[in-house]
């Protein structure tokens, strides 16, 4: 056994006349023990059991099972035991079995203690009518039976090896001999034991199973069925076929079948704290074996055993990058190569200029009389024209300060020109941009959302207090969409990827339920636009194969997984059952200037033309005022 394991036990009958002290102290050697209680009949023995083993260097204690008229064990035996302790119980007499059932009622026959068992005095007593009184016998007990050999010519007793493939199921106990002890040799093992080896083979025994499939009129029948089928699956999700799969490799390693349990969801919890879904089926001790994975969560260490680490989930949006999101740099916008500020501050700098020129026109225009006055509309033109690279009218002031603020605004052009030019190209030959990242820039963004169609969507968002994915309910998703030609709010995988293609749509589920079906539809481009943005799940990622907590197949099947991951057929599985992300391949190009990206342009000339058309129309009335006025005057 290994030595992180604590030995235990043996429940033991023993008696100096019949039973040579020696074979059990060469036990004891055998298991590493660091404690041995034994429980005895006969106080005769007791000087001869402290001389042996305080000779060993191991801790003795001795219980009389006459005298002791109530035993309880966690008295006895606590729970965690801090060194290797192995028990040493005498059955032959009348008390024997009522403290042995103590002990079977508690669980104590597991992994965790060691046990033998001796029959002292009468020899008659049927270890297998003790045996079979004891419930709890199961596949990690780690039970021995010192029997004598009647026919030797010598003291020798057989070790005999004691477990059960499943008591609560109403299977048999099993007997193996494993070694022999006699005075000469010592203990000799059978050759080619293994406790695994022996044990692994279920003989066709049938375990209780449970799964989850979020669909309605399922039968134990139909889990086989849904669960080998390929790709995407209504109301299954992936890491449970793959887990499934994970099953189905124990179940034809160590000879098993499955009669399985359907639950709809995970976990939950009623009002007066009974347990629903798979969560609480384990915590009941209602199945043996569970084929899917579950989270590690903090609170529900103490209701099963992990066997495998073995899923990482990876729950997000997964969406099309198209122009009309907000930072979609990539789709020709010519106003994002600048930041907001810089606009801002380039807007300021072209009016302070501006204001700068004028007033230094009209300084110079009073002290020197044959300078010409120029209008600010001609210093506004001339700055536009620097800033478009179209250089300036030959009306330029002789003037060594005006020279010089205008020779300014032209380096200031040049170099925002030269970054601005660039950007615009690079983007253009670019991939388009990142995309909303997170929860609340996709609430911000204009994308129409889905939620793939299974149990644990629903129970977030009737129970979720976080204020972010609250705010997501309330302006994603419930707003009514009956009547509309949209996704809906809860589907499946086939029929959000069609609207994925389209663009403005983003729909949530285990990313890698949905590769497949988009590297099928999508063609290269398209790939090349597909983002994924933070989940709903973020907290939660490492999933785990479980069993009830304790099972007596817990340490059989953590052996096998261990094995199974070592040659390689778990990767195997995870390559067929968590595709990943499609590549983009269609390389370089340019992608083209969207109408929206162009738009404030065509806004900017629109709304020149009509200033253009209005001060037409002022200087129109203003010039037939102005004729009125001069013929009245004229006739008076």
């Amino acid at each position: 056994m290994s030595p992180i394991q604590l030995l235990l036990l043996a429940v033991m009958f023993y008696a100096t006349d019949t039973v040579d002290m020696d074979a059990v102290i060469d036990f004891l050697k055998m298991k590493y023990s660091k404690s041995v209680v034994f429980f005895i009949c006969d106080s005769n023995q007791l000087p001869k059991i402290y001389t042996k083993i305080n000779e060993e260097n191991i801790s003795v204690r001795v219980v009389q099972i006459n005298k002791e008229s109530v035993i309880f064990p966690p008295n006895i035996l606590p729970y965690s035991s801090y060194s290797r302790t192995t028990c040493v119980f005498d059955y032959s007499c009348d008390e024997s079995l009522p403290i042995l059932q103590n002990f079977s009622d508690l669980h104590y026959f597991n992994i965790t203690y060691n046990w033998l068992f001796l029959a002292e005095n009468d020899t008659t007593v049927d270890a297998n009518n003790v045996l079979w009184k004891l419930k709890s016998i199961q596949m990690n007990t780690d039970l021995t039976i010192l029997e004598n050999v009647s026919n030797s010519s010598e003291k020798s007793y057989d070790l005999i090896d004691v477990y059960a493939k499943g008591r609560h199921l109403c299977k048999d106990i099993y007997q193996h001999k494993y070694g022999i002890w006699n005075s000469d040799k010592g203990i000799t093992m059978v050759p080619g034991y293994n406790r695994y080896y022996l044990r692994y083979n279920f003989d066709g025994l049938q375990l209780r199973g449970v799964t989850v499939i979020d669909r309605d009129n399922v039968t134990s029948k139909d889990v086989d069925s849904i669960l080998e089928t390929p790709g995407s699956t209504q109301g299954v999700v992936v890491f449970v076929k793959y887990h499934y799969a994970l099953l189905c490799i124990l179940r034809d390693y160590h000879n098993f079948r499955i009669k399985f349990r359907i639950a709809r969801g995970w976990a939950g919890r009623l009002k007066s704290g009974y347990r629903l879904g798979l969560l609480g089926i384990l915590a009941r001790n209602e199945v043996d074996v569970a084929a899917t994975g579950i989270f590690q969560r903090t609170n529900r260490h103490a209701e099963f055993d992990i066997i495998h680490l073995s899923w990482e989930f990876s729950a997000g949006f997964i969406y099309r990058m198209t122009p009309q999101l907000s930072d979609a740099s990539g789709g020709g916008n010519f106003f994002t190569p600048f930041d907001e500020n810089v606009w801002i501050a380039s807007a300021v700098t072209m009016i302070v200029l501006l204001i700068v020129l004028k007033l230094s026109s009209l300084i110079f225009s009073r002290i020197f009389r044959e300078d010409p006055h120029i209008s600010l509309v001609t210093y506004f033109l001339e700055a536009v024209a620097s800033i478009a690279q179209q250089g300036l009218s030959g009306t330029v002031s002789p003037r060594m300060p005006i020279r010089i603020i205008l020779f300014s605004l032209l380096v200031l052009n040049l170099v925002l020109y030269n970054y601005y030019t660039s950007s615009v190209v690079g983007g253009l030959l670019s991939s388009p941009g990142k995309g909303p990242q997170t929860i609340k820039e996709i609430i911000e963004s204009p994308l129409t959302l889905s939620f793939r169609d299974i149990g644990y969507h629903k129970i977030l968002f009737r129970e979720t207090k976080k204020p972010i994915i609250q705010e997501l309910y309330q302006k994603k998703l419930r707003p009514s969409r009956e009547g509309l030609n949209t996704i809906p709010v809860y589907t499946d995988v086939s029929t959000a990827v069609p609207y994925l293609k389209k663009g403005g749509y983003a729909f949530h589920c285990e990313m890698t339920e949905a590769f497949e079906a988009i590297a099928d539809q999508f063609d290269a481009v398209e790939i090349c636009e597909l983002r994924t943005a933070a989940g709903l799940f973020a907290d939660l990622k490492l999933m785990s194969f479980v069993l009830p907590k304790r099972s007596m197949y817990t340490e059989l099947f953590k052996i096998t997984m261990m094995r199974t991951q070592e040659i390689g057929l778990v990767k195997r599985n995870l390559k067929i059952y968590k595709i990943e992300k499609p590549i983009c391949q269609s390389g370089s190009r340019v992608n083209p200037v969207e109408l929206p990206g162009v738009s404030l342009a065509f806004a900017v000339l629109v709304g020149g033309i009509v200033l253009a058309l209005i001060l037409l129309l002022m200087e129109r009335f203003s010039w037939k005022q102005k004729s009125l006025n001069g013929l009245h005057e004229f006739l008076h």
